[in-house]
């Protein structure tokens, strides 16, 4: 049995279809071209029959899927600054991002799109930043937060954090935070530091839909040590049904 590229699909014959797998596995087999997905219960349930290429574009449909936003910098433009002032220092901010009229990027599942048509709320202005929302997945959905940028520190010996900030649906009371990876500025002032951010999460019953307009939302925040200017390329939201 060959494990193919996407961690959670499987491919082989129709004799080595495996009895139980994790919730949302896929095997494909090859012999008759079926396709099959487990449930809830680790079964596995026959969802259509077809070539690789249909199966495929199943798998884009309706179980892997992503959102990106882009700002002017993919299309031979600037990424969107913004300044961390002496008021702003070590204190979380909402990141700012100018979307370009091309840098929007829908390649969500199904669900999510007759959920919200849109995938997103706010321009990412200060005050109104972007926040992906989570509307139309289920409580076993795993999803990636990623995000490009470069900051510029005013000062030598500058620390930038980032972290994921999550509002969950009505049935939680509390929002939370899951922290990334620090990026230290250790060149010095007035060089331009990238940093890559890749923050992974589950949905749980926090994030689930629990109603119409009713589910979890996340967005990115940075702190700094230092004052400084941020350049934010891109954002997106990676998810798996």
């Amino acid at each position: 049995m060959i494990r193919l590229n996407t961690i959670k699909h499987y491919t082989g014959t129709f004799a080595e279809l495996p009895a139980t797998l994790p919730y949302g596995d896929t095997y494909f087999a090859t012999d008759g071209a079926r396709y099959f997905v487990y449930d809830q219960d680790g079964l596995p349930r026959e969802v259509t029959t077809g070539s690789i290429e249909e199966v495929e574009e199943i798998i884009k449909t309706n179980i892997q899927g992503y959102i990106g936003l882009q700002s002017a910098s993919a299309f031979g433009g600037v990424a969107t600054t913004s300044e961390i002032l002496i008021d702003d220092v070590n204190e979380w901010q909402d990141v700012v991002m100018t979307v370009d009229a091309q840098g929007t990027l829908d390649a969500r599942v199904a669900d999510m799109k007759t959920a919200q048509p849109l995938g997103y709320a706010g321009n990412g202005t200060v005050g109104n930043p972007i926040e992906f929302l989570l509307e139309g997945l289920v409580e076993q959905s795993t999803c990636n937060l990623k995000g490009s940028l470069s900051f510029i520190p005013d000062e030598d010996g500058g620390r930038l954090d980032a972290r994921m900030y999550v509002e969950t649906n009505s049935s939680e009371a509390t929002d939370f935070q899951i922290d990334a990876a620090g990026l230290v500025m250790e060149s010095g002032a007035d060089e331009s530091y990238p940093n890559y951010i890749n923050v992974q999460f589950f949905v749980g019953t926090k994030l689930l839909t629990v109603a119409a307009g009713d589910a979890g939302k996340v967005k990115f925040q940075i702190k700094s040590d230092v004052t400084g200017t941020v350049l934010m390329d891109e954002m997106a939201l990676f998810v798996q049904l």
